[in-house]
């Protein structure tokens, strides 16, 4: 080690001047003698002339500069690829001599001076006795996770275990690695025979006695032009299958079904393939579709005045969106109002186009309103002034009858129930005027508005669309006719409609929502959860006045398609709302929780899915060219199950080369304890000596 230097912030010439001033102060304190002898006398001297000097000394800032080096030994990390796809084509005791192997490298590692660490797919372990369990392989999460955590240390080396194949990620070959990386391939790269689904496409929502698409993808090795049965089952019923000729060696074949959907709620679907001799495993011969089948769309009714075009834009805007059906009655044809007085249905949203006029349209709308169904008013020329403000009691419009104006829309950024995208604010720009009633526009103080009048380039302060809620019941006007136009300049301006829908939809998606104003709430985060991931529920409890409250006992219960069922227990808190569930298998999950808020029992039920990541049985041939790619661009070497003796040879003669890490540090002697326990020990002795003597 280095050793110290002193330095000084002024010229060190002025200790002279420091010695001369202690011993100046000594001479004029002790050249007359004291109650005590010549001897003491000189001590005294002594003493004051070096507590003098010193206290003089630090006025001229000496430092005290120390070099410290510390030698950082090198790490060594072996990185075990623990994923299912290994155990698959490895049984047990194959697995068990490459742990022993991979812990023999470790402790040559070790007596040549690494620090060794072991990691697998999901983080640190203690050693290389990992269960090979993992539904997916990121190998590129693993390395870089390497590279992030050893940057700017000295990491000697990496030792990667594994068959190469890779499903989540990057490919590891993409990146640039800064360390040595040499790989120990295991498993086999010798195609095997077998069949496999390598895929299912499907929707993952469909409504109760619809038709769903379910497409099978099928690859194959070692069983050319054979035929086999792909069927599709529910529960233990076969619901469909097709019998099909397998497609040459790495081509695909899709096999197509229409399933209908006749339960509601989630739906286990299991599509398997016949199974053949001598395949390497059955497992991805059957793979799982979950389809949530819903009772039915929301039902949107338009009841109009009469025929107009903006009814088709509408139409067409609400049926792009799977979860809306759609229902329009014309007052002026008898039948239509024949069929909406007989209609049993129960709407989510009501639109009137152009109503009430003088003489239609007022006793649906007050039979609506009893039932408090949300609604949305479109203002337009056939509109009766005197009835819409008798009607309507989201605003009042004073104008003459007959009076319109031509206006654009303009954005009211303060709006904040819901979001429209930038596209859409900057297409309010390009859309044309519409007309809409003159006069003077008196809101209620709730209201909110979504879009204003835009006369020209001055935007005005009444709405064009406006929203309000009261209770359960949420409504809507529309102050203008015309909306078509916006349709057409949307599909001339961007070849789609998507603004002008986007527009409808989430207008329409806000006002047809009820609001949930239950005091209990406990639902998933998430509707669908792989086996590999924690299930996550929030809890949700309120007081009367929808406060929320926190330390209230919730009993938990779920129960799998078999009915063995699952209890929790657990208190919610303020800082945690959240109850995790973790290592439930896969399937269709019915859930119950209840609590008891101010002695009244409360409950909630619902489903949650647990999907199994059925990715490692897809592909289980080796691939070395990536880990031979790997060692070659980092300077590794590349070594299979057989050579692991000779990668234990070269483990252990690998040199362990340390890292000096300098530390400069500057300590002014003002600072350290030795300098102050002198002064402090010589002001002591001085004292003594003098009050020994007799004097002060």
């Amino acid at each position: 080690m280095p050793k110290p230097t002193l330095i000084f912030e002024h010229s060190p010439l002025f200790l002279f001047l420091c010695l001369l001033v202690g011993l100046v102060y000594a001479y004029l304190l002790y050249q007359k003698k004291g109650p005590w002898g010549k001897t003491a006398n000189k001590v005294l001297f002594a003493l004051r002339f070096v507590l003098a000097s010193l206290l003089a000394a630090l006025l001229v800032s000496p430092i005290l500069k120390q070099i410290q080096n510390k030698i950082e030994q090198p790490s060594f990390v072996i990185a075990i690829d623990n994923s299912k796809s290994v155990a698959e084509v490895r049984d047990s005791l194959v697995l068990g001599n490459i742990s022993s192997g991979l812990d023999e490298i470790s402790k040559a590692l070790h007596e040549a001076n690494f620090n060794v660490e072991f990691r697998s797919l999901n983080g640190r372990v203690e050693s290389s006795n990992v269960p090979f369990n993992e539904e997916s392989t990121d190998l590129w999460k693993l390395l870089n996770g390497i590279k992030s955590d050893y940057e700017n240390r000295n990491l000697g080396g990496v030792l990667l275990a594994s068959d190469g194949i890779y499903n989540l990620g990057m490919s590891p070959g993409f990146a640039h690695y800064n360390f040595e990386i040499n790989t120990l391939g295991i498993g086999d790269t010798i195609p095997k025979s077998d069949i496999a689904i390598s895929a299912l496409f499907y929707n993952r929502l469909s409504y109760q006695g619809n038709q769903f698409p379910l497409v099978v993808q099928l690859q194959q090795k070692g069983y050319n032009d054979q035929r086999v049965t792909v069927s599709i089952s529910q529960g233990k019923a076969v619901v469909a299958k097709e019998e099909v000729v397998l497609p040459p060696h790495g081509q695909i074949k899709e096999v197509k079904f229409l399933i209908e959907a006749k339960d509601s709620g989630f739906q286990r679907y299991v599509a398997s393939v016949t199974n053949k001799p001598d395949e390497l495993t059955y497992k991805n011969n059957s793979q799982n579709a979950y389809i949530e089948v819903v009772e039915g769309k929301e039902l949107i009714a338009l009841i109009a005045a009469s025929p107009h075009p903006d009814i088709k834009a509408l139409r067409s805007a609400i049926e792009s969106n799977a979860n809306y059906q759609f229902e329009q009655y014309i007052l002026s044809n008898p039948k239509d109002v024949q069929r909406l007085e007989k209609s049993p249905k129960k709407f989510d949203l009501v639109i009137y186009h152009q109503l009430p006029t003088r003489s239609t349209g007022i006793n649906f709308m007050q039979d609506f309103k009893q039932k408090e169904t949300s609604t949305l008013t479109i203002f337009g020329s056939q509109t009766d002034l005197m009835q819409f403000n008798n009607e309507i009691d989201l605003l009042n419009i004073k104008a003459a009858a007959g009076e319109f104006d031509n206006i654009t829309a303009a954005f009211n950024q303060s709006f904040s129930s819901f979001k429209l995208s930038d596209e859409l604010q900057s297409s309010f720009d390009q859309f044309p005027p519409i007309s809409v009633p003159f006069g003077k526009y008196d809101l209620v103080a709730d209201d909110q508005i979504l879009l204003y009048q835009r006369v020209g380039s001055i935007t005005t302060n009444k709405p064009l669309i406006a929203i309000e809620q009261k209770g359960q019941m949420k409504n809507g006007v529309l102050m203008g006719q015309g909306i078509w136009k916006w349709k057409l300049t949307d599909y001339a301006n961007n070849g789609n409609n998507n603004r002008f829908n986007e527009l409808v939809t989430k207008l329409v998606q806000y006002l047809s929502t009820r609001d949930d104003k239950r005091k209990f709430r406990v639902y998933p985060v998430k509707h669908e959860f792989f086996n590999n991931e924690s299930i996550v529920f929030e809890t949700e409890i309120y007081n009367d006045l929808f406060e929320n409250v926190y330390g209230i006992n919730v009993d938990l219960s779920l129960k799998d398609a078999d009915n063995k069922e699952y209890s929790y227990n657990y208190v919610t808190s303020e800082n945690n709302s959240q109850y995790v569930i973790n290592g439930l298998p896969e399937g269709v999950y019915r859930y119950q929780a209840s609590t008891t808020i101010n002695g009244k029992k409360e409950s909630v039920s619902g489903e949650v899915l647990i999907k199994e990541l059925q990715l490692e049985s897809i592909n289980l041939t080796a691939d070395f060219t990536l880990l031979r790619k790997l060692s070659n661009e980092t300077g590794g070497e590349f070594y299979t199950e057989a050579d692991i003796t000779a990668l234990k040879s070269k483990m252990g003669s690998l040199q362990a080369q340390g890292v000096i890490h300098s530390n400069e540090t500057d300590l002014p002697f003002i600072n350290l304890t030795w300098i102050f326990a002198l002064l402090l020990s010589l002001i002591s002795a001085e004292w003594f000596i003098r009050k020994y003597n007799g004097s002060y």
